[in-house]
């Protein structure tokens, strides 16, 4: 009789998502996307956490892909515009693609000539950002900070700035990246950020729109930056003495109505008189 007992094989249990976390982007990926939500509740920390990742990464895809078909449908529409008739022509190629796609997505004229451009963009100077956005390497948001940033830079800024700007953006946030962008540009293309800045100014506007609370913002846009930080200063400085003062409100309140008060003619000491009878009472 064998007494000798035989030690039992335990296999520690494989976890659904071990080794996924760089899972390309994909068919395959939407694959182990799928299934119903409730099994999240059987990951773990780590894993719900690599979920939550590659379905960014998975979104990222789709994305591109949805930019590319655009781009794609621009660039037919395009060829047919030139071999069709002008004369029969009532809107041209890019407008007619841009009322196309945003009749598709559900989106506005607007939101869809942006998209428009961004897929220009990323399927043509760049086109390696685009790559990027594809395998998920970097979301929509960090692919449009690198279009916006490089707008009309010379062909070879705009190629080097990309190069440098995606060796460090899969780990960055997007006010990195932005930054980081515009510490390139500024050493590798001086000019034209002086340029950008000096269109940016001519563009000078108030816009005004309502918010869904019910309330209204009302914004003085691309300003010069001395302007816009010496305004904001002397409002801020206004609004220190009043708290000082007595006012018990946020700064931040008393900032706003400072302002409003400045903007609908007061002169600032009548202003200030009127922020703290108002406090006062």
């Amino acid at each position: 009789m064998n007494l000798v007992s035989t030690p039992a094989i335990i296999v520690a249990p494989q976890c659904e998502w071990e080794d996924r976390e760089w899972f390309p982007p994909g068919p395959q990926l939407a694959i182990c996307l799928s299934g119903d939500k409730s099994r999240l509740a059987d990951l773990t920390d780590d894993e719900l956490l690599q979920v939550a990742a590659a379905a960014r990464r998975q979104t990222s895809w789709a994305q591109a892909r949805e930019l590319a078909a655009i781009a794609e449908l621009t660039q037919r529409r395009t060829r047919a515009e030139a071999d069709a008739d002008p004369d029969y022509r009532i809107l041209s190629a890019r407008e007619s693609v841009t009322e196309e796609v945003a009749a598709a997505l559900t989106i506005t004229s607007n939101a869809s000539a942006t998209l428009l451009h961004l897929a220009e963009q990323l399927t043509g100077p760049l086109a390696d950002t685009g790559a990027a956005l594809e395998a998920g390497r970097v979301d929509l948001a960090k692919a449009r900070v690198v279009s916006d940033l490089t707008a009309d830079l010379p062909p070879e800024i705009t190629r080097r700035v990309q190069a440098a700007a995606l060796e460090k953006a899969s780990t960055q946030t997007t006010g990195q990246l932005r930054r980081r962008i515009r510490r390139i540009v500024q050493r590798l293309a001086p000019e034209a950020v002086e340029e950008r800045k000096q269109e940016a100014v001519r563009q000078r506007r108030l816009e005004l729109w309502d918010t869904p609370s019910g309330t209204a913002d009302l914004s003085l846009c691309d300003l010069a930056a001395e302007d816009a930080h010496a305004i904001f200063n002397k409002i801020t400085a206004a609004a220190h003495g009043i708290k000082i003062d007595g006012d018990p409100r946020p700064l931040q309140n008393i900032r706003a109505d400072l302002a409003t008060q400045l903007l609908q003619g007061a002169e600032l000491p009548t202003a200030i008189r009127t922020l703290l009878t108002q406090t006062c009472t």
